[in-house]
């Protein structure tokens, strides 16, 4: 009985569920987050690597078309009279260089043969050299702007990049090339790619997709090396046939690493930023860590709340399920219910709470029922007899007047029998719907039967049927407007009947002497209403009172009541 109790036992069950729970989330984590961890980290870094990639790609575009724009400004303000004196030109390239040095290596002239014959500052070895052997240089003598391959100076030994622009003669013929040249990781140009980092082992490169040279990098080993051969890195294969973007990939080193390429704009380059994927993802093992770690807090912490639920909270829930098995047994005032479950909460709620939400369910609907109309949810006549005691006990306390409407609608029964019940109901509800917006907080509306209501009207002060006369006015003001069904447009009409009283007549003379007064009324040609006061011994009925009219109302169709 003990191993059937144990094992039928929320606790038990809760245990095991927790324990799997736990179990089956671990090998999701492993298998599915971390994969998806990855992913997401990859492509973050990746597109933070091409944030970076277009940034310097945009910097060093800018840096090589202010070089551009300057020699081509200088090349258009050179006297053409220079050319044949030597010492005059180079003092015209010693002002300008001095006055703003973009070229680190300096400026130079070459006469129309492409020898250089001047040069400022004067370098070892690059006078009398010839720009022939640029492969540009016919582009030149054409009339463009050429930016040189990058190479090995043979003057100073070091990488630089040349730039070369015609120097034209007043007539505009092509006479010489004015050229300036830098030096790749001179302050200013490329310096800032060579002295950047990105992590611990990231790089830059800027690489000639046409000779497959990096020009500069971050790792000055590389500088003016081929790129591996077509085959060993494939993203960078796709980067020099025009991809731009970002990717995952091994490398020619056969590390898998991150890359992105950007192209730098008025130029044939790109830039290549690349990092080791293991670097860029130093979360992903500490998550690891972590999971692993948690699942085993998780193990801990399942077990430690349950025996502490167990102690402080099943115990008072099985005391309740006890108390509910007797309710079912007949020993406490509830009438039993079958129990379907063997576990503590079950039997509580299929015990206890189910049976007392149905009783107070089924009570409540019976009440409902019992006190008000089916149709138009108003008090019934059983309902308006309460509140009517209620008020005259209230009227003779408080020594304030009531006032009770009878009500008869006029003109319901042709719509009723011509239209149908359904038609019927809805009048009846939209009439409901316009009384309720007549009566006051305080005051009762209540349905009779048929197409009978009563309003019932509390804390009238003197003279009191000064008050019923205008609620009365109000209602068949309401009732009188038209009626939009289905079938067209149509109207209706009530006789109100009044009685009033002090409070010191009883509910039964009052609703009398309310109704002869709403026949009174419909005696008088209907639409209007008759106050008849219900006299203080509460005994007959008193219908000289004067009356008055609230206005007529037009047929709807063939009316009559």
């Amino acid at each position: 009985m003990m191993i059937k109790r144990i094992h039928c036992s929320l606790v038990t069950r809760l245990t095991l569920f927790g324990l799997l729970l736990i179990l089956v989330s671990a090998v999701l984590r492993y298998n599915i987050l971390i994969g998806f961890l990855e992913k997401e980290q990859a492509q973050v870094a990746a597109d933070q690597q091409s944030t970076i990639a277009s940034y310097l790609a945009q910097d060093i575009g800018y840096r090589v078309q202010e070089r551009a724009s300057y020699l081509e400004r200088l090349a258009s303000h050179f006297p053409s009279a220079l050319l044949g004196d030597r010492a005059a030109m180079r003092s015209w390239l010693q002002d300008h260089q001095q006055l703003l040095p973009l070229f680190a290596q300096g400026l130079f002239v070459a006469d129309g043969n492409g020898t250089i014959v001047v040069d400022y500052p004067p370098l070892d070895g690059r006078r009398a050299l010839s720009l022939t052997n640029y492969p540009d240089y016919e582009r030149v003598l054409q009339g463009a702007t050429v930016l040189c391959p990058p190479l090995n100076s043979p003057a100073s030994g070091k990488p630089i990049i040349a730039m070369l622009t015609p120097l034209r003669d007043a007539s505009g013929r092509i006479v010489g090339v004015l050229g300036g040249s830098s030096e790749l990781n001179a302050p200013g140009f490329l310096d800032h790619l060579q002295q950047a980092r990105l992590g611990p082992t990231g790089s830059f490169l800027l690489v000639s997709p046409q000779q497959k040279m990096i020009i500069a990098s971050s790792d000055e080993a590389l500088v003016l090396t081929q790129l591996p051969s077509a085959g060993r890195d494939e993203l960078m294969d796709q980067a020099l046939a025009g991809y731009r973007g970002n990717g995952v990939g091994i490398a020619a080193n056969g590390v898998n690493e991150i890359k992105a390429f950007a192209s730098v704009p008025g130029t044939p380059w790109l830039v290549a930023v690349t990092m080791p994927l293991a670097a860029a993802l130093p979360t992903v093992e500490r998550t690891r860590a972590l999971i692993a770690r948690g699942g085993v807090i998780q193990g801990v912490m399942v077990v430690l709340l349950l025996v502490l639920a167990y102690l402080w909270f099943f115990r008072p829930l099985r005391r309740a399920a006890a108390l509910a098995d007797r309710m079912t047994r007949g020993e406490l005032p509830l009438s039993p219910l079958p129990v379907e479950r063997r576990d503590e909460v079950g039997h509580l709620t299929m015990a206890f709470n189910g049976l007392l939400s149905r009783l107070k369910l089924h009570q409540a609907e019976l009440q409902h029922q019992a006190h008000h109309d089916v149709l138009t949810g108003l008090p019934n006549r059983m309902k308006l007899a309460e509140r009517m005691e209620a008020a005259l006990t209230h009227a003779c306390r408080e020594r304030n007047g009531v006032a009770l409407l009878f009500l008869d609608l006029d003109g319901f029964k042709p719509i009723n029998d011509t239209l149908g019940h359904k038609a019927g109901d809805l009048v009846l509800q939209e009439v409901t719907r316009r009384l309720h917006q007549v009566a006051r907080h305080g005051d009762t509306l209540a349905r009779m039967g048929g197409d009978e209501f009563v309003l019932l009207v509390t804390d009238l002060g003197e003279p009191y049927e000064h008050g019923a006369q205008v609620l009365a006015e109000k209602c068949i003001k309401a009732v009188s407007e038209p009626l939009h069904l289905a079938q067209g447009e149509y109207r209706l009409g009530v006789s109100v009947g009044i009685a009033v009283c002090d409070g010191s007549c009883d509910a039964d003379s009052l609703l009398q002497a309310a109704d002869k007064a709403m026949y009174a009324a419909k005696g008088n040609g209907r639409g209007c209403y008759v106050i008849a006061p219900a006299r203080a011994s509460g005994t007959g009925t008193d219908l000289s009172a004067p009356g008055g009219t609230a206005g007529t109302t037009r047929p709807a169709g063939s009316a009559h009541s």
